[in-house]
């Protein structure tokens, strides 16, 4: 853990970064990727150009003197006046002159040419990729929260899968009951509901039936009877009301559901 932004009770703004884990090594891939990418948007330098114009214009002009004594050599050598190994060293030294000049002309193109656009799609990408790991470096809140707990502090080493910090919604509180299968049929979502806290055991405040579980939380092993069907219970969620703040998270909660007949 390299810093730890925010403590324990602050309220956190969409986007607020928590904490960074250190990412020495990955800041330092940034910079070098970075760098390269640079470097090949850029191109050559002009230095680079002119260096490469003039060495292919000098092979050009020590070419063209090259190619005029090979001719001049196999005219002798027709004429008897020099030997065959004088002519063939002639020639010999035209030929590797004209491949240095193609070279040094290859060169010089590819230097005025510019980076390849492969290259640079190529660097982009890994630019592009470190960005994103350097983001999972910075934990931050996905909305406007408060910070209720922060399981870590500076220098901590964090292992996979971790819980760095815990976040409250303030305008949203919610408590889920477990009713008993029977019940569903009187159950739906939006219903109005009774809540009873400890805090206010003479005051009921009114809560909205938001969600109700499709999923059994306890299946008897067979479930062939209607004594064994009763067991089951599915959890149903119930928004509470947060406009005065009297509730707060972590209150245990009593719900009365007005729409299930009492017996």
């Amino acid at each position: 853990m390299e810093r730890v932004l925010a403590r324990e009770g602050d309220a956190l703004t969409n986007g607020q970064i928590v904490v960074e884990l250190e990412a020495a090594e990955l800041r330092a891939s940034y910079a070098s990727a970075a760098a390269l990418l640079a470097e090949l948007k850029a191109g050559a330098r002009k230095e680079e150009i002119t260096a490469a114009k003039n060495d292919w214009e000098a092979l050009k002009a020590e070419l063209e003197n090259a190619l005029a004594e090979a001719a001049r050599a196999r005219e002798l050598f027709r004429e008897k006046t020099i030997s065959e190994t004088e002519r063939d060293r002639l020639v010999s030294h035209a030929t590797a002159l004209e491949k240095s000049a193609a070279a040094a002309k290859s060169r010089y193109d590819l230097l005025l040419a510019g980076t390849r656009p492969e290259r640079i799609t190529q660097a982009e990408a890994r630019v592009a990729e470190i960005e994103a790991q350097l983001r999972e470096m910075r934990i931050a809140s996905p909305t406007n929260a408060v910070l209720e707990v922060l399981n870590v502090k500076p220098g901590d080493v964090t292992a996979a899968n971790r819980d760095v910090a815990t976040l409250i919604l303030p305008g949203y509180l919610w408590v889920r009951v477990y009713v008993p299968q029977p019940w569903l049929g009187h159950l739906k979502t939006g219903d109005k509901v009774g809540i009873k806290v400890d805090a206010f055991r003479d005051r009921e405040f009114e809560g909205e039936i938001e969600q109700i579980s499709r999923v059994a939380e306890f299946t008897p092993r067979n479930t062939q009877t209607v004594a064994e069907r009763s067991k089951q219970v599915f959890g149903v969620k119930v928004r509470l009301p947060v406009a005065d703040g009297a509730l707060r998270a972590g209150m245990a909660a009593d719900v009365t559901f007005r729409s299930v007949p009492q017996k």
